[in-house]
């Protein structure tokens, strides 16, 4: 597919993402800060900003744990840090992108959605926002989509096995899931372990010998579930509907099923979930993924459908209007590419170059659409 790249001398930089008409300004400018210190490739931008005292009260919340114990956790995550943002920093390549997608009020917490995309994969974050005891903003957690959990989740079930090291009486004070978790760990590890050593069938032997409270455990149905995937399409089949009977519309089975779908060309399945994934996070990027995956099936008629969503969700989303104008110089629709190419100057903010010296469009502006359009286009300038 044509990517007319060459068109463009200053495209206007993305629209600001959206913000709740409730949220206070201070948050939506703390929340750009954190995307463009990503961008900028400083991960500390991130970790110097979580309120390590909120999230660690979230993480030992009801855990009857000695204050010793509990001062040395708290005073071992203060001392290593939050590491979040370091490590979103370390895994970006070439195509890295860390966009905020919204910023609003949900149930009067202040939130920032965004979207992290690197050679490592995709993910969705959602910044859970507050103001420490000074009054400047700071983030208290962060939902991860590929994980379908806060950190604070993930970090607690760390404090509760380092608990169980200094503390071998604890699991009798642990009340239900998290003494039921504590029991089925070491199962847990060994599903871990046998994923990285590609040992699938054996990860799904050691869930199956796991206790029926911990055969619900989230991280443990993601990883059976990604370890079924290499095992069989119906052992695969199976573990995606035991997740969406356990968590019924959790947006990380969306977002950890999309590959395997792509992998198997199940084109209904991948388009199912991206728009399901979509309705949740309003991201122009996944309309764009549509089309790419229609592309890729043969049909381009629906393709340009969902390419035009993503220029509705972002007027500003260039790699929609290039994808759009490529298919039309491609297909010599060239009405279509004057039409496209107005619109992408009038509503995209972009301002073209001398398309008459670009080998790409020569066919176009040899046209009598491409004429008319460079006609018109002159005549605008004087």
């Amino acid at each position: 597919m044509l990517l007319p790249l060459l068109l463009v001398l200053a495209a206007a930089p993305a629209a600001p993402a959206a913000a709740s008409s409730e949220l206070e300004p201070a948050y939506l400018a703390f929340a750009q800060q954190m995307e463009q210190g990503i961008t900028d490739g400083q991960g500390q931008v991130i970790d110097s900003n979580v309120d390590m005292d909120q999230l660690f009260a979230r993480i030992s919340k009801g855990i009857p744990a000695p204050k010793e114990f509990a001062d040395s956790f708290k005073e071992g995550m203060r001392r290593q840090g939050m590491q979040f943002g370091k490590q979103i920093v370390a895994l970006r390549g070439e195509n890295a992108a860390f966009r905020l997608l919204n910023a609003r009020t949900e149930g009067g917490v202040p939130r920032a959605l965004y979207r992290s995309s690197s050679d490592a994969g995709l993910n969705y974050l959602d910044f859970e926002l507050a103001r420490n005891a000074k009054g400047e903003v700071i983030i208290v957690d962060i939902y991860t989509f590929i994980s379908g959990e806060n950190f604070s989740e993930t970090a607690r079930r760390m404090y509760i096995a380092a608990l169980a090291d200094a503390q071998k009486g604890i699991l009798d004070k642990l009340m239900g899931k998290e003494q039921e978790f504590l029991k089925e760990l070491p199962k847990m590890q060994k599903m871990q372990q046998l994923f990285l050593e590609k040992k699938y069938p054996e990860v799904l032997d050691t869930f199956a010998k796991m206790g029926a409270s911990m055969r619900q455990h989230k991280p443990v149905l993601l990883i059976r579930m990604s370890a079924a995937e290499k095992v069989s399409e119906a052992e695969y089949q199976k573990s995606i509907a035991e997740f969406e009977k356990a968590y019924p519309g959790d947006p990380s089975l969306d977002l950890v099923s999309i590959d395997g779908h792509l992998l198997r060309k199940d084109y209904p399945a991948v388009l199912k979930t991206i728009d399901r994934l979509n309705r949740r996070v309003k991201d122009p990027y996944l309309p764009f993924l549509s089309a790419s995956v229609l592309l890729d099936k043969g049909d381009t008629a629906e393709a340009k459908k969902y390419f035009e969503e993503a220029i509705r969700t972002d007027v500003h989303y260039n790699d929609a209007w290039f994808a759009l104008i490529g298919l039309s110089l491609q297909e010599k629709a060239y009405a279509d590419t004057a039409s496209l190419l107005t619109r992408f100057e009038k509503d995209g903010g972009a301002e073209l170059s001398d398309l008459t010296g670009i080998k790409e469009y020569e066919g176009f502006v040899k046209s009598p659409e491409g004429k008319a359009w460079l006609k018109k286009r002159k005549q605008k300038k004087l």
